[in-house]
């Protein structure tokens, strides 16, 4: 089996993560992995709650729990009442949490920036490409 694949992707991804989470760190930003995660999905989902964060994230309910509980203490994310289910709330960030994500935003995309120095926007477009079906295939294997 060949694993020039998995073995650059696994490193890229690895670097990309550390060299954001280092970067953060360097700015005192406090947040974690997860939390970083749940701010990009809150932010970019409309209507969000714990059940779709639950899907989206591939985490257990119980954990969710645990992280939007912390991210409200954090002032990070607040819960108000879902109009369309009693039993649910919606999330969605407070001012703090997007100035935390605007930090990270720029953070990230100073790291991507150099990620594409020596590639032409065809190789960038056929990347794009070859990540999206990857990632379909993964979805449609994981159901």
């Amino acid at each position: 089996m060949n694993t020039d694949l998995p073995d650059s992707f696994l490193a890229l991804t690895f670097r990309f993560k550390s060299l954001v989470l280092k970067a953060i760190r360097e700015q005192g930003i406090e947040v974690v992995p997860m939390e970083i995660q749940s701010l990009h999905l809150i932010n970019r989902t409309e209507h969000c709650t714990a059940a779709v964060m639950s899907e989206q994230m591939d985490r257990d309910k119980g954990q969710l729990a645990r992280l939007i509980k912390e991210m409200i203490s954090k002032g990070l994310i607040e819960k108000t009442k879902n109009p369309n289910d009693t039993r649910s709330h919606l999330l969605s960030l407070t001012n703090n949490g997007k100035a935390v994500l605007e930090r990270v935003l720029a953070i990230e995309a100073k790291i991507i920036q150099k990620m594409r120095l020596g590639l032409t926007p065809e190789q960038i477009k056929a990347f794009n490409k070859v990540a999206a079906i990857m990632s379909a295939n993964l979805s449609a294997s994981h159901s």
